[in-house]
């Protein structure tokens, strides 16, 4: 297999996963301060014009020019979240790539621990997906807090993971009946340039939400997804269960552990020609892309 890392922040860590995997793996990065084996689009696809997967790890506005770039040389194609800016975009790529498969990078459904959430969720009333950070805003003042490049803040960045968790739990999410939502901008470049995440431009742009929520109804069963870059209390990273019986269980999350990341590309590869799965995959990112659009 080979296989191409586009962008070496979080690329390194597919490079680390792909090798495991025992899959030859080149790197591409414009930043000429980076070691990698291209800094171009044009001369990854003329050198190798084949790759089973790629892997677009770059800056939001970026993924969809780097994706129609690289599309004749792969047959996949893995966009970190939140995808491209819009559910048009996504769908349209679907539509007029029909020999590439693209898909949005739903590391979380692949946990070890998914069937321990749908078990626990089997007997809740309430589930609350919360990713919240004590104060880790995205290096402030660069294009991840600029609205124009990233298309949001944590509702791009965070969001689509709890939804990702939503959709493996709940797999009739879309009958889900959003009752509450909203994003936010709690805090201006001035608060946040001490953040522990990240470089900091102290005289770049911040205008976007650092706290979203959204709660649905389905079935006998409340849901409530909430993600906030920056809440001056601890981390809690968790899946809360409020039990019929009035008690809670609760699995914590964390980060995401790299066998995840192996599994969605061991199974992602395994389903090339399965197009049920392919079907399931496009509804999913679609679906994310519509209800982030609209926070």
């Amino acid at each position: 297999m080979r296989s191409l890392v586009i962008g070496m922040g979080i690329g390194q860590l597919y490079k680390s996963v792909l090798e495991g995997m025992g899959h030859e793996v080149l790197t591409l990065d414009t930043d000429p301060t980076k070691s990698t084996d291209f800094k171009d689009i044009r001369d990854a696809s003329l050198r190798l014009n084949h790759f089973n997967t790629v892997h677009i790890c770059t800056p939001n506005f970026t993924h969809k020019e780097i994706a129609e770039a690289i599309a004749p040389s792969s047959n996949i194609i893995f966009v970190e979240k939140p995808g491209f800016r819009n559910s048009i975009e996504w769908q349209d790529f679907v539509k007029y790539r029909p020999l590439t498969h693209i898909m949005m990078v739903k590391n979380n459904q692949w946990r070890s621990n998914i069937s321990d959430m749908i078990r626990l969720k089997e007997q809740a009333l309430v589930i609350e997906i919360r990713w919240h950070n004590k104060d880790r805003v995205p290096n402030p003042g660069t294009w991840f807090t600029t609205k124009e490049l990233a298309f949001g803040g944590v509702s791009r960045d965070l969001m689509p993971h709890l939804l990702s968790l939503f959709m493996v739990m709940e797999p009739n999410y879309q009958q889900a009946v959003k009752m509450r939502y909203f994003s936010e901008q709690n805090w201006i470049l001035d608060d946040v340039k001490n953040t522990d995440y990240g470089i900091v431009n102290p005289n770049g742009t911040y205008d976007v939400d650092d706290h979203c929520r959204i709660e649905y109804a389905i079935d006998d069963k409340i849901w409530i997804l909430d993600a906030n870059w920056r809440t001056l209390k601890e981390d809690d990273r968790a899946i809360i269960f409020t039990m019929k019986d009035g008690t809670t269980k609760r699995i914590e999350l964390g980060l995401c552990p790299e066998e995840a990341y192996k599994n969605m590309i061991n199974d992602t590869l395994l389903s090339m020609r399965e197009n049920i799965f392919w079907k399931k995959q496009h509804t999913q990112d679609l679906w994310i892309h519509e209800t982030i659009e609209k926070l």
